[in-house]
C-alpha cells in the first residue's frame, strides 16, 4: 500500500516539474535573447514563385523583374547576438565594385638642355685666321709647349663667346723649353717668329715645365736645380728669349707655370714662378700668375672646382697635369684679363726704351730726384724731354715748398690767428716791409 502510494507521488512530481520546464522554456524563447532569426529555418526562395504557371512567365516576360541572388541559410545559435554585437554579421552579398579607370603613366618631364659653349677654332698662322673670318681684326699668338696649346683651345673657346673679332694662333711643342738640350729652342724660335702681316698682335708664352731640372753647361759641369749656378745659366736664356719678343715690338703676356698634383714638384713650381716673374717684369712685359685658380683656400692642389661658368667641374685630368675642356678654359681666364686692355690700346705702349720707363716714380721725400731711366742715372747721355726744354732758369733753382721744409728746417708759413702765429704786432707781414740795412759800412767811415 504504501509502495503504490510512493510512485504516484513520484509521478505526479515528474509531471509537475515537466510542466514548469515547458512553460519558462517558453517564457524565454519569447525574449530576443533566444530568439532566432526569421530567416532560420526558411527557404533561400519563395514556393509561390516557382509555383507560377509557364503560361504567365512567357506571356509577361518583360514585366518580371528579376530575382534576388539567394542568400546562404544559416544556422541558429543562442549565442548569436554575442557573435553579432562583436563580430559584426558578414554580409556575404556581393558588392558592387566602382570600375578602375585606367592609369597613365605620366609624360616624361621636359629636360631644358643647356646650349653647349661654342668650341673656338685654333688656327696655324695669322694669315689663316685672317683668310677664315672677315672680322678678325686681332691675332693673338700661343708661344711654348704642350701646355700653350691647351692654353690656345682655351683662349679659342673664349674668344668665340664673346670676341669675335680676335682670332687664335698657336705654336706649341711637346718638348720645347728655356733650357739647353731641349728637343725645341725656344730662343732659336722666338727668333724666328714672323713679321709684317703675319706678326700678331699680342704674344702670350707658355713654357718651363720642362726645365725644373740641372743644367749642364759647356765644359760638362753640372748645374743643379735652383743652385746660383742654375740660376745664372738659365737667367741668361730667357733674358735671350725675352730680347727675341722685344724685337717684335708687340705687347707679351708670359703666363706661369699652373700647379700640378705632387707636393714636391709643386714647390718646385712656386720657386720657378718667382724666378721667372722678376726677369719678365725686368724686360717690362706682363707676368700672369694662375695659381690661385687650381688650388683651395688652403692652397692645396684640388682636381675638380669651380669653373668658369660658376658650376663646379673637373678641371684636371688623372695625371694631376693636364687640363680638361673646363679647365683649359679657367686657364684662359686669367689671360683673357690682361687682353682685354692689350688689344684695344689700353695698356703700356708695345714696347718701352728701358724697363725702368715703364714702372713709376720713386717720391724722394728728401727732394732728390725721381727715379728714371737707369743709365741716364749712370752717367750715359740722355735725350731732353719737351717739359725740360721748356723750364725756365729761375724754376730750375726754385725749391719746392715741402723740400725746404724737410730739408732745409724752414718753418712752414705763420698763419694769422693760429696759435704758432709769434708776429708781433699781430697780422704783421713774414718779409719786413723796410729793407734791411746793408752790411758794408757807409762811406769815410772806418771798420772797428
Amino acid at each position: 500500500m504504501r509502495g503504490r502510494l510512493g510512485n504516484r507521488l513520484g509521478l505526479k512530481a515528474l509531471a509537475v516539474a515537466g510542466v514548469l520546464v515547458a512553460g519558462c522554456s517558453l517564457a524565454q524563447a519569447q525574449g530576443d535573447w533566444f530568439r532566432p532569426p526569421g530567416d532560420v529555418g526558411q527557404p533561400s526562395a519563395r514556393p509561390t514563385q516557382q509555383q507560377r504557371p509557364q503560361q504567365r512567365q512567357q506571356a509577361r516576360p518583360q514585366q518580371r523583374a528579376a530575382p534576388p541572388p539567394a542568400e546562404p541559410r544559416r544556422a541558429w545559435s543562442p549565442f548569436q547576438p554575442l557573435m553579432d554585437l562583436f563580430g559584426g554579421r558578414r554580409d556575404n552579398r556581393p558588392r558592387r565594385v566602382r570600375p578602375v579607370e585606367p592609369q597613365f603613366a605620366p609624360p616624361p618631364p621636359v629636360v631644358v638642355q643647356q646650349p653647349a659653349d661654342p668650341r673656338g677654332k685654333v688656327h696655324a698662322s695669322s694669315s689663316e685666321a685672317r683668310a677664315a673670318s672677315d672680322e678678325v681684326k686681332e691675332v693673338v699668338l700661343v708661344f711654348g709647349d704642350e701646355q700653350a696649346g691647351t692654353l690656345a683651345q682655351g683662349l679659342a673657346d673664349a674668344f668665340a663667346a664673346d670676341r669675335e673679332t680676335a682670332a687664335v694662333v698657336a705654336r706649341s711643342e711637346a718638348d720645347a723649353g728655356f733650357g739647353p738640350g731641349r728637343g725645341v729652342d725656344l730662343i732659336a724660335a722666338a727668333r724666328q717668329l714672323p713679321t709684317g702681316s703675319e706678326q700678331a698682335n699680342v704674344i702670350v708664352v707658355l713654357a718651363g715645365s720642362h726645365d725644373l731640372e740641372p743644367i749642364t753647361d759647356g765644359t760638362g759641369a753640372r748645374a743643379e736645380l735652383f743652385d746660383e749656378r742654375w740660376r745664372d745659366l738659365y737667367s741668361r736664356r730667357v733674358e735671350d728669349f725675352l730680347l727675341a719678343l722685344k724685337l717684335q715690338r708687340r705687347n707679351v703676356v708670359v703666363v706661369g707655370l699652373p700647379p700640378v698634383e705632387d707636393a714636391v714638384r709643386n714647390e718646385q713650381i712656386t720657386r720657378y714662378n718667382a724666378l721667372l716673374k722678376e726677369m719678365v717684369e725686368r724686360s717690362g712685359f706682363i707676368f700672369v700668375d694662375v695659381t690661385d685658380g687650381f688650388v683651395d683656400e688652403n692652397g692645396k692642389f684640388m682636381m675638380s672646382g669651380p669653373a668658369v661658368d660658376g658650376q663646379r667641374r673637373r678641371l684636371r685630368t688623372a695625371d694631376g697635369v693636364g687640363f680638361t675642356r673646363a679647365g683649359a678654359r679657367k686657364l684662359a681666364f686669367f689671360v683673357d684679363q690682361k687682353l682685354d686692355d692689350l688689344l684695344t690700346g689700353k695698356d703700356l705702349p708695345a714696347t718701352a726704351a728701358d724697363p725702368a720707363d715703364a714702372r713709376p716714380s720713386i717720391i724722394m721725400l728728401t727732394g732728390g730726384p725721381p727715379a728714371g731711366n737707369a743709365r741716364t742715372l749712370a752717367g750715359a747721355p740722355g735725350v731732353l724731354s719737351a717739359t725740360d726744354i721748356r723750364r725756365s732758369p729761375m724754376e730750375e733753382d726754385a725749391t719746392p715748398e715741402p723740400a725746404r721744409m724737410l730739408v732745409e728746417g724752414t718753418a712752414p708759413p705763420a698763419v694769422a690767428g693760429r696759435t704758432d702765429d709769434f708776429r708781433w704786432p699781430p697780422g704783421q707781414p713774414d718779409e719786413p716791409l723796410v729793407p734791411p740795412m746793408p752790411q758794408t759800412p757807409l762811406p769815410g767811415t772806418s771798420t772797428p
